[in-house]
């Protein structure tokens, strides 16, 4: 029995050992991914476990406020938390365990995640620590309507040095195989994979931001700032319907010659060459007709056809474009507070959205007040930002937020900063290169010429569902749309519910695009499941295009099958328009290989 109980014994060890492997694994991943995701300026979320993570938060509150003092000692509290989690792991214990045949994938995984976190602490937040007195909106924040591009260039290398090392460590941890792992681990590693693949990409943006910005705004330039109207949704986001030019001479920027996109519609000509693959996908009047411009998603070709519109019809040439939309000015009121308008009404970040994208059109019937009421919103609102009114570091939040969602973006004839921007969301392009690999996108243009998709809402749900051994990926997409438009919208102001073309008055149409990634193929499309599959191509993409049509109250579901190009094992992004609604519907999807 002695004997028995003995065999017993022996045989439960390694169970047990590897359940406290697992265990102290999953605290330690977890409270190691919280510290670096922390760590940001830009990092919108924290959580609230063990030490590193309060003095990651401790170190994001530091960087924010410019105080180098407090980061100073959140970093050196970060570092011995962290460091302490490596150097346990580090151990010969572990350093054993690491190369039992059934715990060792598991105990090497969290090792490598710690070593990876350890390092970015050690080497890559030390550089930002250093100018945290710099690093923060006050570096942004314009003062007498100039910004001082000096400022931004000098924290450059600093940025620079840390986007490295935070890559570096970024690719450590996604070389880790987590489908291999226990399942105490599997979503914690993924966490953390997540969270640095997301750090690395703010990284990558500050970057740029701090080379792009002073390039743009050094000597004298003049820009065509074009603002989106979601409410006729376009897929870049929305119609350009108002414009302005921004004239800019070594950092201070001054706002020029506003109108309507109206002003230069229906236009007798084609402002550029149109390829036979946009004129099937999007119409001739992509090119004659400013308020189609963006009828494409690739916001550089949008940019260019409408730059050549506004050199014929205005006389202006401009060096390049910048686009916005009313979400991104409810984003940006946070920052500097409400704006009172002409008529007596206050614009706040609350009711922007419902004011500029339908309130307006109730208030102001005749196209002339419309375009008066927004150049009057958009010179009070230029003019508080120039004037350094509010709190700089929510003003640069709201702009990053506004970027990262699509909102921003951003376009010049200089083709060094082009390349610079590259596939970043603020070039809002087709992605291309190995990105168009591993990207598909979901792009809605409206069809009738009105501003009913300030009622629409649309999700879009994706997912990966097997790969094959040529590394084919097979993705499986759900869009959702539903109308929340009143009964009685056919009664709604005609400048709302359109003029009735292609659909009744209040009732949307809406054109709906999916873009394979490259080299890949809509194999199936359905519209509440009756076949709707209408398969194009672009630039070696495979798209399909399809309309829908939303009645008031209406919910319609688009269901696809798409296939990569072959080679193509990673994650994928899916693109998507945005909407008038916070957020991005726009997602990474987890490779099936």
């Amino acid at each position: 029995m002695s004997s028995s109980r003995s065999a017993a014994t022996t045989n439960k060890s390694p169970r047990r050992r590897t359940i406290i492997l697992g265990v102290l694994g999953l605290l330690l991943v977890v409270a190691a991914s919280v510290a670096v995701y922390g760590y940001s300026q830009l990092s919108s979320a924290r959580d609230d476990i063990d030490v590193a993570t309060a003095s990651a938060s401790d170190l994001q509150s530091a960087l924010e406020s410019g105080d180098q003092a407090a980061a100073k000692k959140s970093l050196d509290e970060l570092q011995q938390s962290i460091g302490d989690a490596d150097s346990t792991l580090s151990g010969a214990l572990f350093s054993v365990a690491a190369k039992l045949p059934v715990a060792g994938k598991n105990v090497n995984a969290v090792r490598t995640v710690t070593s990876s976190l350890r390092t970015v602490a050690d080497d890559g937040l030390p550089p930002l620590v250093d100018i945290a007195d710099q690093f923060n909106g006050k570096t942004f924040n314009p003062t007498g309507g100039s910004i001082n591009v000096a400022a931004i260039a000098a924290i450059g290398p600093n940025v620079t040095a840390s986007s490295r090392v935070i890559d570096t460590a970024s690719a450590d941890v996604n070389a880790i195989d987590s489908s291999t792992l226990a399942g105490s681990l599997r979503g914690p590693v993924e966490d953390v994979q997540d969270k640095l693949t997301r750090a690395a990409t703010i990284a990558r943006r500050a970057t740029t931001a701090s080379d792009v910005v002073p390039q743009m705004l050094t000597g004298k330039h003049t820009y065509l700032l074009i603002f989106q109207n979601n409410a006729e949704i376009r897929a870049t986001g929305g119609l350009p319907g108002a414009y302005a030019v921004l004239d800019v001479d070594d950092g201070k920027i001054s706002l020029g010659q506003q109108g309507s996109g109206a002003s230069m519609g229906d236009l007798p000509y084609k402002a550029t060459p149109i390829s036979a693959e946009e004129s099937d996908l999007f119409d001739t009047k992509l090119v004659s007709d400013f308020r189609d411009v963006n009828f494409t998603p690739d916001f550089p070709r949008a940019a260019e056809i409408g730059t050549a519109i506004l050199a014929r019809e205005k006389g202006i040439d401009v060096d390049g474009v910048l686009s916005v939309d009313p979400v991104t000015l409810s984003y940006v009121l946070k920052g500097i507070g409400p704006i009172e308008l002409e008529d007596g009404s206050t614009l706040t970040s609350s009711n922007a959205v419902d004011v500029l994208l339908n309130g307006v059109y109730v208030n102001y019937p005749e196209p002339g007040a419309q375009d008066a009421f927004f150049a009057s919103a958009t010179q009070k609102i230029f003019d508080k930002v120039l004037a350094g009114q509010g709190d700089p570091t929510a003003l640069l939040k709201a702009l990053t937020r506004a970027a990262n969602e699509r909102r921003v973006q951003v376009w010049t004839k200089d083709t060094s900063i082009t390349d610079e921007l590259g596939n970043s969301a603020v070039a809002g392009k087709l992605p291309t290169g190995k990105a168009a690999d591993s990207a598909l996108g979901i792009y809605l243009n409206d069809a009738t010429g009105a501003k009913m998709q300030y009622y629409l809402d649309y999700d879009i749900a994706a997912k990966a569902t097997k790969c094959s051994a040529a590394g084919v990926q097979t993705y499986e997409t759900t869009t959702t749309l539903t109308s929340s438009a009143p009964a009685d919208s056919a009664q709604l102001p005609e400048s709302i519910r359109g003029p009735g073309f292609g659909a009744e008055p209040g009732s949307m149409l809406l054109n709906y695009y999916l873009y394979a990634p490259n080299g890949g193929k809509v194999t199936a499309l359905t519209i509440d499941g009756e076949d709707a599959a209408y398969p194009l191509t672009q630039d070696g993409r495979g798209v399909d295009l399809t309309t829908v049509q939303l009645d008031p109250g209406q919910t319609v579901t688009v269901k696809a099958t798409v296939v990569s190009g072959k080679g193509q094992r990673g994650s994928t992004q899916v693109l998507a328009t945005p909407s008038i609604k916070p957020g991005s519907e726009s997602s990474v999807v987890r490779s099936a290989c």
